[in-house]
């Protein structure tokens, strides 16, 4: 996916009440998200991303400012600016992506597609990606590994309608850089819930552990920029890699996945 196509897929909307600036940083992490940056790829230009998206130098300048201050890019003299994967934290960068955050964390990421199809979307899934009951949607499972070793056992559902073609092969790298490609729908916000479990035989099977274990359970809805939801999964976590840092203070609660 081309960086600079993503950003200027939709103009910025001088109408509202978040100020330029702001929209572009939030349309710059959103493509972040999709992985179609990593460390090694520089973001584009000032002046390429003001062209395109007919902003002034300045808007861009202070937008870069912010990304740098906040530590979600860094600036390199004579080579440009590139994202910063941080370490630990689940944030806008690698909660949406598996690969991001285990980069992240100095480890190597794999994934193996247990399946691919389409199913009618039932009940539970039609209602959190807002869509009727039988459409027809991608189902998903895979194994996420971090060097080597089962992290996670994932079932994802997207409707067929936002993504329509789908393989495994492009499924080794990121589900939302697809659907960019697909749809220009990038990932902005999810709603998670967190369940503890027990283990069943198929779950217990793809994560190499016994049926019946501890385990976590993440029901995650992702939305695009417009509150549309695009993506429904079923995360299941190793409980012994996997646990969770809440920050409570006068501003709120932060809550932080720490994988191991």
């Amino acid at each position: 996916m081309d960086p600079l196509a993503a950003l200027a897929a939709e103009p910025l909307d001088p109408s509202l009440a978040i100020p330029l600036y702001q929209q572009l940083k939030e349309r710059i992490l959103q493509v972040v998200a999709t992985r179609a940056l990593n460390e090694t790829t520089p973001l584009p230009t000032e002046e390429s991303i003001a062209r395109a998206l007919g902003l002034s130098r300045g808007t861009v300048r202070r937008c870069f400012a912010d990304l740098v201050r906040e530590g979600h890019v860094i600036r390199k003299r004579g080579r440009g600016t590139f994202v910063i994967y941080r370490r630990q934290y689940h944030t806008l960068e690698t909660s949406f992506n598996f690969t991001a955050e285990i980069s992240a964390l100095g480890k190597v990421p794999s994934s193996k597609v247990l399946r691919l199809g389409r199913v009618k979307a039932r009940a539970g899934i039609s209602r959190r990606l807002d869509v009727p009951d039988g459409t027809e949607v991608w189902e998903i499972r895979r194994v996420r590994y971090a060097d080597g070793k089962p992290l996670q056992y994932v079932v994802a559902y997207v409707p067929v309608a936002v993504c329509p073609k789908i393989d495994e092969k492009a499924l080794e790298s990121s589900l939302y850089t697809l659907i960019a490609e697909a749809s220009g729908r990038m990932p902005a916000r999810a709603v998670e819930v967190y369940e503890a479990i027990n283990l069943d035989a198929r779950e217990a099977s793809a994560l190499e552990l016994s049926p019946g274990m501890a385990a976590l359970r993440t029901l995650r809805t992702t939305f695009d920029a417009h509150g549309r939801p695009f993506e429904a999964s079923v995360i299941v976590l190793r409980a012994d890699r996997n646990r969770f840092q809440l920050t409570l203070d006068t501003h709120g609660t932060t809550v932080s996945k720490i994988t191991t």
